[in-house]
């Protein structure tokens, strides 16, 4: 390459990051009609499933309002406010780092990052959160166990569990006076992406718990009691773990519990 050639060829670079780092900052609103029949709790669990599988982290979860931040390698840094409603949300710029922010203009990075995650937000709507999604069992490698509690937890703490539900596993001691309803089931799928197969399980875990929360608010219920691994034939039950069934692209669990009233 000649000297010329090298000389155009870093005009050619330095054009084109110019160009990156002057975006307007993206704020993603978005509004539904009333007849999509949402709620607050499905806005809620939408978003936070969303920040989830795009590799968002939770810092908080209040009624009407998520933070979360990301971090990639080390040095492209992101913090997002989310205010929604039940039929409505948007993502506004809180804070940032390495994205070259400067009076409303940023890196188109986290133009793309919000785009996305809009994207995310609108097809988990889209669906119905609480329709079981099959899990190959057949397929599945070796089955994991892992620890419920710690599951339970990290669901609260990102806000996809309100703690108005109570979960026992099989064997686990329950409340003295509980008058049960009916029997009740879920299995959720999470992908594997850039994530060990431990996150990718507690990820299906949340999800399946949020699916018996809901079922469960449906129901009149406040707890569900005596969850076990469904299989295709037989359930599986531990007093301490659940099982996941880790596969090359996906985890899933799948779990069966009894819904009651604890009085």
């Amino acid at each position: 390459m000649t000297l010329y050639q090298r000389i155009g060829a870093l005009f050619t670079v330095a054009a084109a990051l110019s160009g990156c780092t002057g975006n307007p900052v993206y704020t993603a609103k978005e509004t539904f009609t009333a007849d999509k029949d949402l709620t607050n709790d499905r806005m809620s669990r939408a978003i936070v499933t969303s920040l989830i599988e795009r590799e968002w982290t939770v810092q908080s979860a209040q009624p009407g309002l998520i933070k979360a931040a990301i971090t990639v390698r080390g040095d492209h840094h992101a913090e997002i406010d989310i205010p929604y409603t039940s039929n409505s949300f948007e993502i506004d710029y809180r804070d940032s780092r390495g994205l070259n922010y400067k009076d409303g203009l940023i890196h188109g990075t986290y133009n793309r990052w919000i785009s996305y995650l809009r994207d995310d937000v609108i097809q988990q709507l889209a669906t119905d959160p609480d329709r079981d999604q099959l899990v190959a069992l057949q397929n599945a490698y070796e089955p994991t166990f892992q620890n419920f509690r710690e599951g339970v937890k990290r669901a609260t703490e990102i806000g996809l569990l309100d703690g108005s539900v109570k979960f026992y596993l099989a064997g686990e001691a329950l409340p003295a006076n509980v008058s049960k309803l009916n029997t009740v089931s879920s299995s959720r799928i999470t992908q594997n992406e850039e994530v060990s197969d431990e996150d990718a399980c507690f990820r299906a875990l949340q999800s399946t718990l949020a699916t018996l929360q809901s079922k469960a608010k449906k129901a009149g219920a406040n707890a569900v009691i005596n969850i076990a691994a469904a299989g295709k034939r037989d359930l599986s039950s531990d007093s301490r773990s659940y099982q996941c069934l880790p596969k090359v692209e996906v985890s899933g669990v799948a779990l069966r519990g009894e819904l009651v009233r604890v009085e």
